[in-house]
């Protein structure tokens, strides 16, 4: 009677424990991962060590679509129109496309390879990343999503547009597209890439100095991307609106 005496509070309390361990598992949901309703910070930083590319690829096609947003409102209120019948969703779409799969991939390589190729957060290690940063990848970059957008807002515009104009057979049409592009293409790098550079290093150098000093390297892309939302703005506004604009 006296061992029984004994071990029955023993079992009681490891019941009750077991019973309240259940209840907090019940409470959170069953999961330990974080929600994204109730912590949405702690979400995306599990998102980032668990699918980090696509994390980064999401991230950035709606923060390049929301740039193009943000440029097309305030252009449509400035020239007071109606926001809701001006905006250009396909133009949208092209961004939000360009900043999930060419942004974002190039960006993730990039930091991460200068992070390993130039480590540490002294003074030199953040100029010479920064040099490489600003001196090497952004003239060759922006001419490049400058090309890549021309391509496909040549891509998703209607062919029929050539093709139904009289006396026009398909391979002339073809080639008529093909010519247009190219025009377009030169224009642009010609007229928009040089000063799309120039205010980008404006915007960007300041940005990466303080990205290489203290921003962790998951993180790199989300700041970047949160500076490339007005970036992105610019950009948008540099390839259509300021390109009507010359054309006046």
């Amino acid at each position: 009677m006296s061992m029984m005496g004994c071990r029955m509070p023993s079992q009681s309390l490891h019941k009750l424990s077991n019973l309240r361990l259940a209840s907090k598992r019940s409470s959170s949901g069953g999961s330990s991962s974080p929600s994204i309703l109730r912590n949405p910070l702690q979400w995306y930083v599990a998102k980032l060590d668990t699918h980090p590319i696509t994390t980064k690829c999401i991230s950035s096609g709606l923060i390049s679509g929301s740039g193009d947003l943000l440029c097309q409102s305030i252009i449509a209120k400035r020239k007071q129109q109606s926001t809701s019948h001006e905006l250009d969703w396909m133009r949208t779409l092209r961004f939000t496309l360009l900043g999930s799969f060419l942004v974002a991939p190039t960006v993730h390589s990039w930091y991460g390879m200068l992070m390993s190729r130039i480590p540490g957060t002294s003074l030199a290690a953040i100029g010479k990343r920064l040099f490489f940063d600003q001196g090497l990848f952004a003239p060759l970059f922006t001419p490049t999503f400058i090309s890549m957008l021309t391509v496909l807002e040549h891509l998703s515009s209607p062919l029929d547009q050539v093709v139904e104009k009289e006396g026009v057979n398909n391979n002339d049409s073809n080639n008529h597209n093909n010519s247009d592009l190219l025009t377009h293409l030169r224009d642009r790098l010609k007229n928009d890439a040089p000063d799309a550079i120039l205010v980008g290093w404006s915007i960007w150098v300041p940005s990466m100095a303080v990205m290489f000093a203290f921003v962790p390297g998951k993180f790199q892309v989300l700041y970047s991307n949160g500076v490339g939302f007005v970036w992105n703005a610019y950009l948008s506004w540099k390839t259509h609106e300021g390109e009507e604009e010359r054309t006046q």
